[in-house]
């Protein structure tokens, strides 16, 4: 249990350093964030990491009930039915 914990704690730190330097790869935006051209990228990085994944289909649907859960907490503010956004 320590080294799943430990692995998913190396894991997630380590795609925030992936996806925030993709993100500064591609400041474009002009201020706008996230730009069309973020979100691209983003989107492929995702279907590009699914790809590799076994069963990816099922950690597709892990990952919807993991965000409609997150949402419920704490909508993103750049959805568009988001409060504020």
């Amino acid at each position: 249990m320590a080294d799943e914990h430990s692995r998913e704690a190396w894991a997630r730190a380590t795609a925030h350093h992936i996806v925030d330097g993709a993100l500064a790869a591609s400041e474009r935006s002009g201020g706008k964030l996230p730009s069309p051209d973020q979100i691209a990228l983003l989107r492929e990085i995702a279907r590009r990491a699914l790809w590799h994944i076994p069963n990816s289909r099922d950690e597709v649907r892990k990952l919807v009930k993991y965000l409609d859960i997150e949402n419920l907490r704490q909508p993103n503010p750049f959805d568009d039915d988001a409060p504020g956004g």
